[in-house]
C-alpha cells in the first residue's frame, strides 16, 4: 500500500487502504470467492452482509466501519476501486486467517451492490507493481 500512496486505518486489522490524493480505494479480496458465469471467472465477492456483523448483537466491528466507510468512497464520492488477492490458510474457518498477500499484481474492479448487501467486484484491467 505504501508503494501505491495508499493508507490503512490499521495495518494490523484493515481490509482496504485509500489514497485520497488521487482518489483510489483498494480492497483486499479473498481468491477464492469468484463466481462463475458462462464458464469464466467474472465476479469476486468484496463483502457479505455478514462480515464484520457479531451475531448476537448485530453491532459492526471496527473492521466492518471502517470497510463500509471505502465502499462509500466509491459508491458516493467517486473513488476508483482496485483490489489485490489475498489467500486464506482454511477456506472454511471463521474467521479466516490470511496465507498469503499477492502484491505483484492488482486490478481495477467494478463494484456493484446487490439487494441483499453483498457487494461484488468484476475485474477490470491488470495492473503490474514493480
Amino acid at each position: 500500500m505504501d508503494y501505491l500512496g495508499a493508507k490503512q486505518r490499521n495495518a494490523v486489522w484493515s481490509w482496504c487502504a485509500v489514497n485520497e490524493e488521487e482518489k483510489k480505494v483498494y480492497f483486499s479480496v479473498w481468491v477464492d470467492t469468484h463466481n462463475k458465469r458462462d464458464g469464466v471467472n467474472s465476479s469476486y465477492v468484496i463483502q457479505e452482509p455478514h462480515w464484520g456483523i457479531d451475531e448476537e448483537t448485530g453491532s459492526a466491528s471496527a473492521v466492518r466501519k471502517d470497510h463500509d466507510e471505502k465502499l462509500a468512497l466509491f459508491f458516493d464520492k467517486g473513488y476508483e476501486a482496485y483490489s489485490y488477492f489475498i489467500e486464506a490458510k482454511d477456506r472454511h474457518a471463521q474467521p479466516r486467517q490470511i496465507e498469503s498477500t499477492h502484491t505483484s499484481l492488482i486490478f481495477s474492479f467494478r463494484l456493484e451492490k446487490l439487494p441483499d448487501g453483498t457487494v461484488l467486484g468484476y475485474p477490470g484491467k491488470r495492473i503490474e507493481i514493480r
